[in-house]
């Protein structure tokens, strides 16, 4: 793979960044939804609005090169045109999702199909000379919508119901929109300062504060949900050992609520024995085993066998760089809108 937008970021610039997303396996066989994506898709916005602590910055972003043709006039004008458009496009979203009424829905795989996958997995598991400990099988559901979708206004709701999650909406030119709303980080890095967390084990929030403090506990103490839960926070404590001086796990283990679920929770932090590239942080740390298994390996080798659909960038690394900084998260809990507001 080649990154040419690389020559684009500078530790000089903090607020240039390349935003994207990368597949879940480069090696699986892509479908048509997924295409436009190819094996990942990142791209530096020509104008960005940034939310800052006590006030906001737009960022216009020139792509220069010495080899470039381009006159500076050219430039000017053509951001120009780009600020039209977006200025144009700007309106004000709701705050709730708009009513969306279902055509038809299909689930891929059936019931059937999925409890065979299931089942199948854990009878490999449980023989005596596997190694497979766990292993994450993903579902697919094709919906139908009776009326057509803004993505943006999407997005705009997950804004708001959100609470401690990554938003996002990557869409390249002409093609699907992948929208998310994921609670899960992959890392974070500025620097040789990095952190990770750990997420695994899900609970339901309770209908009263006693309830959720019931099922809390429930989760807390839970033998199959520790067992998950420490498979993931130790893979990940041994991947950050490889490219850190020193990994430090505080805390162990604690609740992280969300607005409808909560989690098993821990964060990871280390430092790095060097300024790592990123693409060698991400090739470390992803699959994380919370959407894959472990060992990695085999875990996605069954994946690959029994799963009838194309993750795509679903349960791959989606974020940010620039700058020396970085950010990506578990790019899960998505929606890939195949046609556009007025174009199907």
């Amino acid at each position: 793979m080649t990154y040419d937008f690389l020559l684009f970021l500078s530790e000089r610039c903090p607020l240039i960044r390349a935003y994207g997303a990368i597949r879940f396996n480069a090696k699986a066989k892509v479908s048509s939804e997924w295409l436009a994506f190819g094996s990942f898709y990142f791209m530096i916005p020509q104008v960005e609005f940034i939310e800052l602590e006590g006030g906001s910055m737009l960022t216009i972003t020139i792509a220069w090169d010495n080899d470039l043709s381009w006159s500076w006039e050219n430039a000017i004008n053509a951001l120009q045109e780009t600020l039209c458009k977006v200025s144009s496009s700007i309106v004000k979203f709701p705050k709730q999702t708009p009513p969306t009424l279902i055509s038809s829905s299909q689930n891929i795989p059936s019931k059937v199909d999925w409890d065979l996958a299931v089942n199948r997995a854990l009878q490999m598991i449980g023989q005596n000379d596997s190694l497979l400990t766990k292993v994450v099988l993903a579902r697919s559901t094709r919906v139908v919508p009776t009326v057509d979708i803004d993505p943006l206004a999407w997005l705009s709701c997950l804004k708001v119901e959100g609470e401690n999650a990554y938003q996002f909406l990557l869409q390249p030119p002409n093609a699907p929109a992948f929208i998310g709303n994921t609670p899960e980080q992959l890392f974070h890095r500025k620097c040789l300062h990095i952190t990770s967390e750990a997420l695994a084990g899900t609970r339901a929030r309770g209908a009263s504060q006693a309830l959720d403090l019931q099922i809390e506990l429930d989760l807390l103490t839970s033998p199959k949900d520790d067992i998950e839960f420490t498979i993931v926070r130790e893979t990940i404590r041994r991947k950050l050992e490889a490219v850190c001086e020193k990994v430090v796990i505080k805390p162990e283990k604690m609740i992280r609520k969300l607005s409808r679920i909560q989690h098993l929770y821990s964060q990871l932090s280390g430092r790095l024995r060097s300024e790592e590239d990123e693409f060698e942080i991400l090739s470390s740390l992803h699959p994380s085993p919370a959407v894959c298994g472990f060992p990695t390996e085999e875990a996605q080798l069954l994946i690959a066998d029994a799963e009838v659909f194309d993750r795509g960038m679903y349960a791959g690394p989606v974020g940010w760089f620039g700058g020396g900084e970085s950010e990506f998260a578990v790019g899960i809990r998505i929606l890939v809108l195949l046609y556009m507001l007025g174009q199907g």
